[in-house]
């Protein structure tokens, strides 16, 4: 399997960002509603953005797949940004404003 680092954020974390490595293709294969099996053959950008949704199926943020030295540098902020969650702060270009 051939991987790729590149930036990732989230709307889940405003103005945050980090450099994840995943893979460069996927296949992805579901179900309609209607019960027929699709499959999806992805490359770029849209594998990355699958993936990512993936992990956000299966309870994986991206800051989970940060190096923990990313992680550490980003420590204060994902505390101030966790403190301000549970006040309810609004942020600035939330869609909650």
């Amino acid at each position: 399997m051939q991987t790729e680092t590149g930036v990732e954020g989230c709307l889940s974390f405003p103005e945050i960002t980090g450099d994840i490595e995943r893979a460069t293709s996927v296949t992805v294969r579901a179900q309609t509603l209607e019960g027929s099996t699709i499959e999806i053959e992805a490359t770029g950008f849209l594998a990355r953005a699958i993936q990512h949704e993936g992990d956000h199926l299966n309870g994986i943020l991206f800051i989970d797949r940060m190096n923990s030295a990313a992680k550490a540098a980003l420590s204060s902020r994902l505390k101030r940004l966790q403190k301000e969650t549970r006040r309810g702060v609004k942020h600035p270009g939330s869609a909650r404003q």
